[in-house]
Parts: C-alpha cells; sequence; structure tokens
C-alpha cells in the first residue's frame, strides 16, 4: 500500500523493473482486457459502470504487487512464488470480469479471485517483515484493512439483490482505499525507490494504452480493411499517440525530476490516486476504439461517444492535476493541459454528430497540439533542474 514513505537513499544506479514485474504485469494486461471487453460487447451505461466498477479492484491489486515490489521486493525464489500464488487471483479476476452481474456464481469466483490477490500481497509482506521490522508496521496495517474489506467483500455475496451487493463492494474498496490516508504516519520508516516507482506507473499506462492499439487494430481486421475503417483506425493512431506522448512528456520521465515521491504525505498519495482516473479514463477511450473504427465511417453511438470524449477530458485534466501537485495550479504545462480540456469538452455535446474519423483526428490534434506547445517549457523546466 502506499500508506507513506521516507527519504529513499541515493544511488548511482537507479533500480530498474525486474522480468518477473513485466510477467506480472502480462496477467494485469488479460484481465484490463476482459473487463474492457464489456463495452464493446454491450455498448451502453450499465457496461460502462460495469467497466469503471470492475477496474477499480484490479487497479488496486496492481498498485498494491507494484509498491511492495518497491519497498521489499528482491526478485528472489520466495517472492516470485508468493507472487505467483497472487497471480492466481488476477487470473481469476480475468476468467470471471466478464460475467460479473450476470450470475451469483461468476460474482463469487470475482470476489474469490481478488481476495487471492490480496492474500498474495499479505504473504509478501508476512515474508519480508522477518528481516525488515520497518515493513512489520505494513504487515500489520495491510492485515487489518484487508480483514476488513473481506468482510464487505464476502458479505455482499450473501444477498441476491445486486445493488445491494454491490453497494458492500464500494464500502469494501472504500475501506481499502482509506487505510492509506488513514495509518500513514504510522509507516514513516518505510522507504520509496522514487525512479522505480514512475517507472512502474509508466509501464502500467503502457499496458492501458495498449488496450487502445488492440482495439482499434480489431476493428480493422473486423472491417477487413475497408478504405473508411483505415482513415478512422489512423486516426485512432494519432489520437493513441498523442495520449502516450502526453503522459510521458508531462510526467516528469527524466531521472530525479520526481524525488519528492520520495517523501512522506501528500504527494505521494496524489500520484497514486491521481492515476486511478486516469488510466481508468484511458481504459474506457481504449475499449470504444473498435467500436469507432467498425462504426462504418458514420457517427458514433451516446455510449461510445461518451467514452472516447469524456475519457480525453479525465485524461487531460487527471494528468494535469497530478502534476500541479507537483508544480502549482499556474505552472506552464498544467495550464496547457486544462486549457486544452475546454476545447475537447466542447466536442462532447456534438460528437455523435461528427463524422467519427474528423471527431478522432480533431482530438487527435488537439492533444498533440498541446504536447508540441507545452514541450519549450519542458525543456525550460529540464534545464532548471538539471
Amino acid at each position: 500500500m502506499l500508506e507513506s514513505s521516507a527519504t529513499a537513499p541515493e544511488s548511482t544506479t537507479p533500480r530498474r523493473a525486474t522480468w518477473f514485474e513485466l510477467f506480472g504485469d502480462l496477467v494485469f494486461t488479460a484481465a484490463v482486457g476482459q473487463i474492457t471487453h464489456r463495452v464493446g460487447a454491450h455498448p451502453d451505461a450499465g457496461s460502462v459502470a460495469a467497466v469503471a466498477g470492475l477496474f477499480v479492484p484490479l487497479w488496486w491489486a496492481w498498485v498494491l504487487y507494484a509498491v511492495h515490489a518497491n519497498r521489499a521486493d528482491r526478485d528472489t525464489t520466495a517472492h516470485r512464488l508468493l507472487t505467483s500464488f497472487g497471480l492466481v487471483g488476477i487470473v481469476g479476476m480475468a476468467v470471471f470480469a466478464g460475467g460479473v452481474g450476470h450470475d451469483r456464481g461468476v460474482d463469487a469466483g470475482f470476489v474469490i479471485g481478488y481476495l487471492v490477490a490480496r492474500a498474495g500481497v499479505a504473504a509478501l509482506y508476512a515474508w519480508d517483515s522477518r528481516r525488515n521490522p520497518a515493513l512489520r508496521s505494513v504487515f500489520r496495517s495491510f492485515t487489518t484493512g484487508s480483514a476488513a474489506g473481506a468482510v464487505f467483500w464476502l458479505g455482499g455475496l450473501a444477498f441476491e439483490s445486486g445493488p445491494i451487493r454491490y453497494g458492500c463492494w464500494a464500502i469494501a474498496m472504500l475501506v481499502e482505499l482509506a487505510l492509506p490516508l488513514v495509518v500513514g504516519r504510522r509507516l514513516d520508516g518505510v522507504t520509496q525507490e522514487t525512479e522505480h516507482l514512475r517507472e512502474r506507473f509508466g509501464l502500467f499506462t503502457i499496458v492501458i494504452l495498449g488496450e487502445s492499439v488492440l482495439g482499434f487494430t480489431n476493428g480493422l481486421a473486423a472491417a477487413r480493411t475497408a478504405g473508411w475503417a483505415a482513415v478512422t483506425a489512423a486516426a485512432a493512431f494519432a489520437l493513441t499517440v498523442g495520449l502516450w506522448w502526453s503522459y510521458f512528456n508531462g510526467s516528469g520521465m527524466r531521472a530525479g525530476s520526481h524525488t519528492e515521491l520520495a517523501r512522506p504525505g501528500k504527494l505521494l498519495h496524489a500520484y497514486t490516486f491521481g492515476h486511478l482516473p486516469m488510466l481508468l479514463a484511458l481504459a474506457l477511450t481504449g475499449a470504444s476504439m473498435g467500436m469507432a473504427v467498425t462504426g462504418g465511417g458514420s457517427h458514433l453511438d451516446a455510449t461510445a461517444a461518451a467514452c472516447i470524449v469524456g475519457g480525453v477530458i479525465v485524461y487531460l485534466v487527471s494528468l494535469a492535476l497530478v502534476r500541479a501537485a507537483f508544480t502549482g495550479l499556474r505552472e506552464h504545462v498544467v495550464v496547457i493541459r486544462l486549457v486544452t480540456a475546454v476545447p475537447v469538452a466542447a466536442l462532447l455535446p456534438v460528437a455523435t454528430r461528427i463524422p467519427v474519423a474528423a471527431l478522432l483526428t480533431v482530438l487527435a490534434v488537439l492533444v498533440i497540439g498541446s504536447v508540441v506547445a507545452e514541450t519549450p517549457a519542458q525543456r525550460r523546466r529540464s534545464a532548471e533542474m538539471g
């Protein structure tokens, strides 16, 4: 969990993600794909809500494993075995994600998968706390939060009513997400390796962006590369490039640029929780790319339009606010991103009346244009920090 941190020791060789961590991301990729597939299969508001609800526990499980690896993982045999046990739970979440809400047994399978994933993290902290006393408080807090959450996760399965069940699950997630904020000061002895943490979030962002690539390539294949589909897919690719560029251009990926993440307190929470709406927006945008390309070159329906245009809006605003936590709201790059979100928002009321290729092209121009406009400021900031 991201309860707190202390200043990480300086190192001449920044820690990098291991091959096993990348393998774990591959497992999460399968789960993300199964969840976002619901929008393409049933493009309606209910499917969008389901994707949002299922994405949160999956994202949180990824955060738990990424942060544990940042704090303690030495990529030993024991760590690989315990993590693999937890990844079985992620596989279970992927298997059952498509049917959650339609069958009580499927709901139970998803919940059990999630609890197994959390048990894997608990086992990792239990193992590491034997040698690192600073992690004992993490282990105690984590197991307490996991037990409290499990009561609501499992308790929800006792109700026949879907709304009551999902209400219990929402309470469970709120308990889990609130725990880092509640117990943060008790964990000041735990350190964060800043560059490794930022690398992990960047890699998971690429995983989510991969859903956009998969969406428009699948759409192009389904449309048998018809001329209108190729034009729409090219616009979708340009938008995806812009979204990728925007994240890595403004996230300060240069080594040492976010050393504030190693300190206890609000910045670490802002960075972590700020990625939730950002990545959810990317996931919903990517989930609708296939529908955009297979739409016959005509117009998007209301669901796809809301996911793509609304997703870009939420993405830009979230990205800007995460950066603002470090630089302030008046910083040049933050202002450019917030300003760019205004014309994107203006497209939302008319998105269903604009030809889809034109809509995606305009979005791509706005996003890439904002990156080009902010680049000089990025270079000046890098020079000042260098």
